[in-house]
């Protein structure tokens, strides 16, 4: 090719880099511009759901009432066949009302033969009900329409619904909750047109002797019995075929398939057909095979082949013809009407040529020894456990060539054979890699539409087909059995292809490019005339279908895969001035290339790798992101107007980019503000199940029997602590005291019944101040503490876990009385969790924080004190409990607090020193009467904390107040009586001048 050569004027020598610069400078405005935050980018072709549906076709089909059965005001409706698939179209005018569009459909179908349907049920009706809430909305220049569609199908009764069957039947729409909105009775499939009742195929005549039908025959029966059919060397018939005007060319003819699905129709069975003329064809082939149309899946097969071909792969000839059988024996001749077949190209130089190809050789490997052990197996009435693992693997199968006499007998062949028998053995053997033997371009596209059609049947080993290509000196697919036309539940891969970067990059690249919905409808609108022809011929004879919404599912699967929702996690594991490290995991079925790092807003945070970081399926990598010197200024707060990195704040803001290689687009994932260790992980899995193995036989102290723990008078010390398992009872005796250091606690699941007595109290306490302390959890019976004394004990702690009480009970039932809690050092001197209690005549003294702090409980404290707390005296929430006789002294923060729904009721309340009196917060209400709050900073107070909480109440009859700073402070809304008299509020922020704003103590 010549290519002129233009001379340039001098003056465009000067205009074309303005030209050129004004350009670039307004394509990067437009880039700008058209910016979009990650919540605004416009959806990439793999997040939009593939349809094949053909809209111009309803359009049509409403437009000149193409098989309309019925019309009305409400809808019109629409009978159309597609390939097989029966579907009623209900067809809306104009708009929708809420319910036309949010009903479902209901068919109630009456067929002719109703006595034969009520022999399998007992109505004589065909009920179907199909949910469609996303209708098609279809425009044209005058009208607007909304479809529905419905698939006009019956799992166990579709015989019934063949419309020349069916005598009439009644449709509308319902809802679950309010019944019917729509019916419509008696329509029926008069206006259809006839369907056909013969075929327009062509013919081919096979005839055979007798004794060679006979033959063949045998054969069969042997194949059917062993349930695999093994070729033999004299398998092999004389024959002849006719076809059209071309009579009795010699042939030789044979059984063909490897399963019985091949044979097992009563009369049509696979053949395989060879002409003995070489300069003789029939369609352009010497080889053939004729079969059933169900062991290649009906028109799937013949709709993947010429997909295969249209895209330049090695492709079959594949079609349908009528079959006829002609069995002569002497002067008789009996003719066997086999029906429509399908017609398959066999492997040959001829096949090649087909495929605008040079001359070269097929190869497979061999699969007869897999079959024979097979037939073996099954002949001595063994399962497939008892096929032989060596023979079923590709591994130790020998390479085979098609045409091999004439292969092996031509030196040109000859080399290129020698040549790809061993790019397959160095490809079996890991030698060599699938990108460095195949075609690369072809193989990937070829595995695509494997994908793209359900065809991985045509991947399995045995039944792979490979092309020379003497050109190129690269093998190519072969497309052959692949019985398309299935959902996917999983990508298949060309087998050798593992850890082949170069082969998964490319095969993802074709991927994104077939999973497109437009790369769909172009081949579908290609060849939908043809298909249909077809599918109308074999209609005459045969059930089948082609489902064209498998292509949509499959394609969508497909999408999901190379576009997934998420990818990788990624794991913030350090971060300083000069690097972020992430440890990242890949969760696809693809390798991942990581970018970069970037900010929400999409600038870039890191610098430049020197080199992909790719991370394969399953594996997880630390990576390193080296920051830019502008890194802060990427995260400068709007309120302050000042930058730096704010952990974890910032961490949100931050995202990976990364890739699937081979697809267009990038993706960006939200880094977690935390790492996962798995050392870690095993350590708190073994801490956590040490924490509930029970080890009260190590105590000498503990006497046992059977299910009751003793523990007798004495002085004990317990340096470790005591785990009590449920299902036991444990009784101390009075005299007893219990000093626990380093740590220790007391962990029951069984309840304790503590028996001291005045002179003989039971102690709980720590020498040195360095014990844990005691957890009473989940009994089903009550626990009994009688003349206790809890001193300098701190909160039961683990590794795992705290608690916040120096004593804790935890859905149980408790009694306790005649006690003393003093000194403990903890959040809680005692805290009660969804369990009920009765306290009665117990001393809290100079506890860290709360004496008591009660949580969903039910409960009644009498008769007690609280002393010098370090919070509260008495803290509830979302409980209910009764007071009587109390005396609270010099607490830090509030004397009674009440929050989140509780009530306390009670009287003779005696609330002197301290910060706060009594408070009710939170929609709780507290009842009392005979109170007396003297000589604090403040008295009462209600007011709401929680915003999903409401105000406060209290109610107080016989109420003292003496020498308090304020008596009372209640926020607009809550409400405080004294002796049925409302207070009048004077705020509508209590909680700005709380927790130690102003009273009380700070929460922090």
């Amino acid at each position: 090719m010549n290519i002129k050569k233009v001379q340039n004027k001098k003056s465009d020598l000067i205009i074309m880099p303005i030209v050129f610069f004004a350009l670039f400078i307004a394509s990067l405005i437009f880039q700008k511009k058209n910016a979009l935050p990650d919540n605004q980018k416009i959806l990439h072709n793999t997040e939009i759901p593939t349809t094949t549906l053909n809209k111009e076709e309803i359009v049509e089909m409403i437009n000149k009432s193409i098989n309309k059965i019925h019309s009305n005001p409400e809808f019109s409706i629409y009978y159309k066949e597609n390939q097989g698939v029966p579907k009623l179209y209900y067809v809306y005018k104009d708009s929708l009302t809420n319910r036309q569009l949010n009903d479902a459909f209901f068919i109630h179908i009456f067929p002719k033969d109703e006595q034969a349907l009520l022999k399998l049920q007992k109505y004589n009706y065909i009920n179907i009900d199909f949910f469609d809430f996303n209708p098609i909305k279809i425009k044209t220049n005058t009208e607007t329409y909304f479809v529905f569609r419905g698939v006009f199908f019956h799992k166990t009764l579709s015989e019934f619904l063949e419309p020349n069957k069916v005598k009439f039947f009644n449709t509308g729409r319902f809802s679950s909750n309010q019944g019917r909105s729509y019916q419509v009775n008696g329509i029926n499939f008069e206006n259809l047109s006839s369907a056909n009742i013969s075929n327009t195929l062509e013919k081919i005549t096979i005839s055979l002797t007798q004794k060679n039908f006979e033959k063949i025959k045998s054969r069969r029966n042997e194949a059917l019995k062993s349930k695999i059919l093994i070729k033999k060397e004299d398998d092999f018939v004389s024959s002849k075929v006719s076809y059209n005007t071309t009579k009795n060319i010699k042939s030789k003819v044979r059984l063909k398939g490897d399963w019985t699905d091949h044979l097992d129709d009563e009369k049509k069975w696979s053949f395989r057909v060879i002409l003995e003329d070489d300069n003789t064809t029939i369609r352009g082939m010497s080889k053939f095979s004729i079969q059933h149309p169900k062991v290649r899946n009906y028109e799937w097969e013949w709709l993947f082949q010429k997909v295969i071909k249209n895209n330049d792969l090695i492709g079959l000839r594949y079609d349908f013809v009528n079959i006829d059988i002609e069995v002569k024996d002497k002067d008789n001749t009996q003719t066997i009407p086999l029906g429509i077949m399908a017609i398959e190209e066999s492997f040959d130089k001829r096949l090649i040529e087909n495929n605008r190809r040079r001359e070269g050789i097929i190869l497979s490997f061999e699969e007869s020894l897999l079959w024979e052990d097979r037939k073996k197996s099954y002949d001595l009435k063994l399962n497939v456990n008892s096929w032989s693992k060596n023979l079923q693997e590709t591994q130790n199968l020998p390479i085979k060539v098609f045409d091999e006499s004439r292969v092996l007998s031509d030196p040109v062949l000859l080399k290129q054979f020698n040549v790809a028998k061993n790019l397959l053995e160095g490809l079996k053997k890991g030698k060599l890699k699938i990108s460095e033997v195949f075609d690369i371009d072809k193989l990937t596209t070829f595995v695509a539409l494997i994908n793209l059609f359900g065809g991985q049947h045509g991947l399995i080993d045995h039944n792979l087909r490979v092309y020379f290509n003497p050109v190129t000196n690269k093998l190519e697919p072969v497309c052959f059995d692949s019985h398309p036309g299935s959902r996917i539940n999983q990508i298949t891969n060309y087998p050798f292809s593992q850890g082949d970067m170069v082969y998964t990059q490319k095969l993802l690249e074709k991927f994104e490019i077939i999973s497109n919905e437009k790369f769909i409808k172009n081949f579908i609108n290609k060849f939908d005339n043809d298909l249909n022809t077809i599918f109308k011929n074999l209609k005459t004879e045969l059930k089948t279908t082609v489902d064209l919404s498998i292509l949509d599912y499959n394609s969508n699967f497909i999408k999901k895969q190379i576009n997934p929702s998420d990818a990788i996690i990624s794991n913030l594991l350090n971060i300083d001035k000069k690097e972020i490290q992430v440890d990242i995991s890949n969760l696809s079925n693809f390798p991942v290339i990581i970018n970069s790092l970037e900010h929400i807003d999409g600038k870039r945070l890191s610098s430049s790798f020197s080199s992909d970081l790719i991370i394969y399926p399953n594996e997880k990598k630390l990576i390193t992101f080296n920051i830019k010197d502008a890194f802060n200024n990427a995260f400068v707060s709007k309120k302050n107007k000042k930058g730096g990195f704010r952990y974890p704040k910032d961490v949100k803001k931050m995202k990976v980019k990364y890739k699937f290689p081979g697809i267009s687009f990038s993706r960006k994932n939200n880094i977690i503000p935390f790492a996962s260790n798995q050392n870690e992980t095993l350590e708190i899995i073994n801490t956590y199940k040490k924490s509930f193995v029970t080890n009260y036989t190590n105590f000498e102290f503990i006497k046992v029997k059977n299910n009751i723990l003793t523990i007798p008078r004495g002085n004990y010390k317990l340096n470790k602590t005591l785990v009590i398992p449920k299902d036991h009872k444990v009784f101390i005796e009075k005299g007893v005291s219990i000093d626990m250091t380093n740590g220790a606690s007391i962990i029951s699941y069984s309840p304790i019944i503590c028996r001291g007595t005045k002179d003989f109290p039971i102690q709980f306490f720590s020498s040195n101040n360095s014990s844990g302390g005691i957890f009473i959890t989940n009994t089903k019976e009550k626990s009994t503490l009688n003349h206790c004394h809890f001193t300098s004990l701190s909160n039961p702690t683990s590794k795992l876990w705290a608690l916040s009480g120096a004593i804790n009970f935890n859905e149980t039932i408790v009694e306790i009385s005649n006690s003393v809690f003093q000194n403990n050092r903890s959040e809680d001197g005692l805290n009660i969790i969804r369990s009920k209690f009765v306290i009665d005549s117990t001393v809290f003294k100079n506890t860290l924080s709360d004496a008591f702090d009660g949580d969903f409980v039910e409960g009644k404290i009498l008769n007690s004190s609280f002393l010098n707390n370090g919070n509260d005296g008495i803290d509830v929430s979302g409980s209910s409990i009764f007071l009587k006789d109390i005396v609270i002294n010099n607490s830090s923060d509030k004397a009674i607090s009440a929050g989140e729904s509780s009530t306390i009721t009670g009287m003779n309340i005696n609330v002197s020193e301290g910060e706060i009196g009594i408070v009710s917060k939170d929609l709780s209400s507290i009842s009392l009467q005979n109170v007396n709050v003297s000589n604090t900073k403040l008295g009462l107070s209600s007011f709401q904390k929680k915003s999903e909480y409401g105000t406060g109440s209290i109610d107080i009859s016989m109420l003292t107040l003496k020498n308090n700073e304020l008596d009372y402070l209640v926020e607009n809304g809550s409400q405080l009586l004294i002796d049925k008299a409302p207070v009048k509020t004077v705020s509508n922020k209590v909680i700005d001048q709380m927790y130690g704003k102003k009273y009380g103590k700070s929460s922090k």
